[in-house]
Formats: structure tokens, C-alpha cells, sequence
């Protein structure tokens, strides 16, 4: 892996791990990151449940006035209700994220 693949991949792990939403929902205990596919597999504890539950987000980069933007707008998972629930939203929308500041131009390097 190169390094600037590297850099693009880190920083996919650290958006997924300050990202709010998900700590509003579990505690993430692996994150995987396939470049090639770009895809990554985020596994999460949910609250209340006993057995983590994996979800794969598919993303790309697209820039915008605000930097380089990682949209997600699909996400599976071995759970039929998330597979159902994703589907159904991301129909109709995307998740956008900002990069943090400074990884954006490792991500277009590579995009």
C-alpha cells in the first residue's frame, strides 16, 4: 500500500470514528478499509445488544466549496431490518461528510 493510499484510508477511519451519529447508536470495535472497492466495514456494538453487527458503507470523494466531501449512499450489513432500512433511505439521499482539514488532498491524489 502506498502511502498516500494509506493517508486516504486513515482518514476514512478517522471521520467513521468521530462521527457522532454512530456513537448516537453503538461503539465501533473494528473499522476495514477497502480501497479498491472503496468500501468501508465499520463493526459496531449496538447499544443494548450482546453480538456486534457489521455494516459496510460504499463512499466516494467529490469536491465541494467546503474541501474534499467523502459521500456515502449505500450500506449493507448481515442484518435484514438494516439492509431494508439503508435501502429505503438511500434511495432518496446520501450521507456527505467533510474530511478533516489537510486529508482532502491526499483523497483527490488518489480519487
Amino acid at each position: 500500500m502506498s502511502f498516500l493510499s494509506a493517508a486516504r484510508d486513515k482518514a476514512i477511519v478517522m471521520l467513521i470514528q468521530r462521527n457522532d451519529f454512530i456513537k448516537k447508536f453503538g461503539e465501533v470495535q473494528d473499522i476495514d478499509i477497502s480501497s479498491d472497492e472503496n468500501r468501508a466495514c465499520v463493526t459496531v456494538l449496538l447499544h443494548g445488544e450482546t453480538k456486534p453487527t457489521t455494516l459496510c458503507a460504499y463512499y466516494h470523494f467529490e469536491d465541494s466549496d467546503e474541501g474534499t466531501i467523502v459521500v456515502i449512499n449505500k450500506i449493507e450489513s448481515e442484518r435484514e431490518m438494516i439492509n431494508v432500512i439503508a435501502a429505503w433511505w438511500f434511495k432518496d439521499n446520501s450521507v456527505r461528510m467533510p474530511l478533516p482539514k489537510g486529508t482532502g488532498v491526499f483523497a483527490k491524489i488518489l480519487f
